[in-house]
C-alpha cells in the first residue's frame, strides 16, 4: 500500500510540474488551427513531415562541412595524449613484486590499492575516500613506475594522460578536454563498478606541474592569426572544479538532466564514481596551493633515491636478469651507486653488459660497471693519442694532488679511480666514494672537500711553478662550497643566513669571509702536500706509465710508496680556520661621515673630525683618514681560533669584519 501511495504521489508531482507546459502546447495548437483551419493545418503538418528528409540531408551536409573544416581541425590540433586501460583488457604487465628498493612506499601503495578496491566497505565504516595523490621527487626515482604498479594491482579502469597535452591551442579547448577527461573517467567507473557500488577510476597525470602551476606566475596566452587566442591558464580552474566542487553533488548526465527537468527523477544525486587523481612532478614547489590542498591531492608522497638496502635490492634484481661475474663485489657496487636513482642503476647495468659484449665477453664485470658509470656521468672515453708530453705530465701531477689530498684528509672515503684519460671535457679526474652512506654535511667534511679541490691548483702553483686553466673547475667548486659554508650553512663568522638566488653572490662581508677561508685552506693544503710530496711523485709516475689506476691498483701504489717512506703514515693535523667576527655597526654623530667606522677605528677618524670644517686640505685629510680606517678593517687576521669553540675575543683596538663597508680591493681601479 505504501509503494502504491508513493507511486501515485510521484505521478501527481510529475502532473503538477508539467501541467503548465501541456496547457501551453494546447494553446499554441488551438491558435494555429483557429487561424488557418483544420484542413490547412493538417496539410501544413504533412508538408513539414514530407520536407523533413530533405531538410535533414541539407542540415547534415552543413554540419559535416563545419565539423570537417573547423571541428576536426580543432580536435586534431588540441587532442590530448590519453591512454585508457580497462579491467577486461589489462595491458600493464606489472605487479608489486616488480617495484624494488622502496619498501615503505610499496606498503603505502598497497594500502591505497586496498582502499580503492573496497570503496563501499571503507565508506560503510564511516571513511571518506581520498581524492588524489601527489608523487614528487627527482627525475628517475620511480614515480611513474609506482603509479603504473598501483593501476595494475587495483584492477580498476585506468587513464594515463600527459598533463602538458591538455593545454589546448585555442580558447576553451583546454577546459573542454579536462571536462571530457573527467566525464570519461566517471563513465568508466560506472561501467566497471561492481553491483551495488559506485565504482572508481584512476587518472594518472604525468608532469602535472605543466597545468597545475601556481596561477600567480602564469601568463594568459597570446594573440594568434585571425584574432584567435591561444589557450591560457584557465585549465587549472577547470581542473580544480572537477576535482572537488559542488558540481560533484549535482547531476551531470544529460538523460537524467532531462528526466529531472520533467520531474520524473528527483531527490539527491547518487554518489558519483570516484575519480582518483595521481599526479607526478619534479617541481612540487611551483604547484598551485589550491591543487595540493586536502580534498584534492590528499596524499603527498616524496619519492627519494633509495638507500643502501634499497639499492642492494634493485641491483640484485636487475643483475639476476643479466649474465654477470658471480664474484662481482656487491659492497663496491653499493658505494659506487650512492645517490643514484633506480632507472640510473638499471641503465648502468645494461650499459655494463654492452661494454662486455663489445669486447667479446658474455658476462659483465666490475670494470664494465665502472666504465659504464663513467661514460654515463663523465662522457665517452677519448684518449688523446698525440698529447704533448709536458701537458700530460702536468695533468698527471694535477690528478695526483687530488688523490693524495683525498687519501690523507678523508680516511672515510675510498678512491675508486684516478685517470688521465680524457672523458667529456675532463682531461683527467679522481673519483672518491664514501665507505658508508651519510645523510648530513659537516663543517670539517666541507673543509676537507675544499682542500681536495684546491690540491690540483696547489700542485701546479707550488710544485710545477706554473698555472694552467685546468684547475678552473676545481676553483669554481671550492668557491661555491666556501660561499655556501659562510652564507648558507651558518658555519662562518656569523649565524646570519644570506638568502641567495642561483648564480648570485652574497653581500661583501660574506665574500671576504669566503675569500679568507679559501686562503687559509689553501695554505693548509700546501702544508699537507709538502708533507706527502713523495706520494705525489710516485702516483704521478704511475699515472704517466699506466694512464688509469682503479681500486686495488691505487692501493698497491700507495702501499708501495708508504713502505718506502714510512713518514707518510703520520697523521696530518689540520689547523682550525680562524674567522674574524663581523663588527657591529657603530652609532654615528651627525656630520661624522657617510660610512660607519669599524670597531677600533675611532682614533683614525679623529684627525679628520678635527679639521672637518676646513676646505681643500681638510677635506683631503678626511678622505684619507676614512680610506685608512676602511683598509685597516680588512687586513688579514692574525692567529686565532675557529667558530664558537674556543673563539678568542677581539682585543681592544683589533679590527673586526665590518658588515657595511666595501673592502678597498673590491672597488679599486686597475
Amino acid at each position: 500500500m505504501t509503494a502504491v501511495r508513493g507511486f501515485f504521489g510521484h505521478l501527481g508531482f510529475v502532473w503538477n510540474r508539467n501541467l503548465w507546459r501541456l496547457l501551453l502546447v494546447l494553446l499554441v495548437l488551438t491558435a494555429v488551427i483557429a487561424s488557418s483551419g483544420t484542413v490547412a493545418f493538417i496539410q501544413s503538418v504533412f508538408g513539414i513531415i514530407a520536407s523533413i528528409p530533405a531538410f535533414a540531408l541539407q542540415l547534415s551536409f552543413a554540419a559535416f562541412y563545419l565539423i570537417v573544416q573547423f571541428g576536426f581541425l580543432f580536435w586534431f590540433l588540441s587532442r590530448p595524449r590519453k591512454y585508457t586501460v580497462t579491467p577486461d583488457d589489462p595491458q600493464i604487465g606489472m605487479s608489486f613484486a616488480d617495484y624494488r628498493g622502496q619498501p615503505d612506499l610499496l606498503e603505502h601503495a598497497k594500502t591505497t590499492v586496498g582502499i580503492l578496491r573496497g570503496v563501499k566497505e571503507f565508506e560503510l565504516r564511516g571513511g571518506e575516500m581520498p581524492r588524489g595523490m601527489l608523487l614528487s621527487g627527482a627525475p628517475g626515482t620511480g614515480k611513474t613506475f609506482l603509479a603504473a604498479v598501483i593501476a595494475a594491482e587495483a584492477g580498476l579502469p585506468f587513464i594515463y594522460i600527459d598533463a602538458s597535452s591538455i593545454r589546448g591551442m585555442f580558447w576553451g579547448m583546454t577546459e573542454m578536454m579536462i571536462m571530457k577527461l573527467f566525464r570519461d573517467a566517471r563513465g568508466l567507473g560506472r561501467k566497471y563498478a561492481p553491483d551495488g557500488q559506485r565504482g572508481a577510476c584512476i587518472v594518472f597525470m604525468d608532469e602535472i606541474d605543466s597545468i597545475g602551476m601556481n596561477r600567480g606566475g602564469q601568463s594568459s596566452g597570446g594573440m594568434m592569426m585571425g584574432g584567435m587566442m591561444m589557450g591560457g591558464g584557465q585549465g587549472l580552474n577547470t581542473l580544480l572544479n572537477q576535482m572537488d566542487s559542488l558540481a560533484n553533488l549535482v547531476e551531470d548526465r544529460w538523460r537524467y538532466k532531462i528526466l529531472r527537468w520533467f520531474g520524473i527523477v528527483r531527490g539527491p544525486v547518487a554518489d558519483k564514481p570516484l575519480v582518483f587523481i595521481i599526479g607526478a612532478t619534479n617541481r612540487p614547489e611551483v604547484l598551485d596551493p589550491a591543487l595540493i590542498r586536502p580534498g584534492r591531492l590528499d596524499r603527498m608522497i616524496v619519492v627519494h633515491e633509495p638507500d643502501a638496502e634499497g639499492r642492494r635490492d634493485i641491483i640484485t634484481h636487475y643483475l639476476s636478469k643479466k649474465q654477470h661475474d658471480p664474484d662481482i663485489p656487491m659492497e663496491l657496487l653499493l658505494t659506487d651507486s650512492m645517490g643514484w636513482t633506480p632507472i640510473m642503476i638499471k641503465t648502468i647495468i645494461n650499459e655494463a653488459l654492452i661494454k662486455a659484449h663489445e669486447v667479446g665477453r658474455d658476462y659483465l664485470t666490475y670494470k664494465d660497471w665502472l666504465d659504464a658509470a663513467d661514460e654515463r656521468t663523465m662522457g665517452l672515453k677519448q684518449p688523446i693519442r698525440s698529447w704533448n708530453l709536458t701537458d700530460r705530465r702536468e695533468t698527471a701531477y694535477h690528478e695526483s694532488g687530488h688523490a693524495v689530498a683525498a687519501r690523507y684528509l678523508r680516511p672515510s672515503y675510498r678512491i675508486s679511480k684516478a685517470t688521465i684519460i680524457r672523458r667529456g671535457h675532463a682531461l683527467g679526474y679522481v673519483q672518491q666514494k664514501p665507505l658508508e652512506e651519510r645523510t648530513s654535511l659537516y663543517a670539517r667534511w666541507i673543509e676537507t672537500q675544499i682542500m681536495v679541490s684546491l690540491a690540483g691548483h696547489v700542485v701546479e702553483n707550488r710544485f710545477l711553478d706554473t698555472l694552467s686553466t685546468g684547475p678552473s673547475s676545481d676553483l669554481q667548486a671550492a668557491t661555491t662550497a666556501a660561499v655556501r659554508y659562510v652564507s648558507q650553512f651558518g658555519m662562518g663568522p656569523t649565524k646570519l643566513i644570506a638568502p641567495l638566488q642561483p648564480g648570485q653572490f652574497p653581500p661583501a662581508p660574506f665574500v671576504v669571509a669566503a675569500h679568507e677561508m679559501l686562503d687559509e685552506l689553501y695554505a693548509e693544503t700546501e702544508r699537507l702536500l709538502r708533507e706527502k710530496e713523495a706520494a705525489i711523485h710516485h702516483l704521478a709516475k704511475a699515472l704517466i706509465e699506466r694512464d688509469e689506476l682503479i681500486g686495488d691498483e691505487l692501493e698497491e701504489v700507495f702501499a708501495e710508496v708508504e713502505r718506502a717512506h714510512p713518514e707518510l703514515l703520520d697523521k696530518f693535523e689540520r689547523k682550525i680556520i680562524p674567522f674574524r667576527d663581523f663588527a657591529p655597526p657603530e652609532r654615528q654623530v651627525p656630520g661624522e661621515g657617510f660610512f660607519p667606522q669599524p670597531v677600533g677605528q675611532e682614533a683614525a677618524a679623529e684627525p679628520a673630525a678635527s679639521v672637518g670644517g676646513a676646505a681643500g686640505a681638510g677635506a683631503a685629510e678626511t678622505a684619507d683618514a676614512l680610506a685608512r680606517a676602511q683598509a685597516a678593517a680588512w687586513l688579514p687576521p692574525g692567529e686565532g681560533s675557529a667558530r664558537d669553540r674556543g673563539r678568542r675575543p677581539r682585543a681592544p683596538g683589533e679590527p673586526g669584519m665590518p658588515t657595511d663597508v666595501i673592502p678597498p680591493w673590491a672597488t679599486a681601479r686597475h
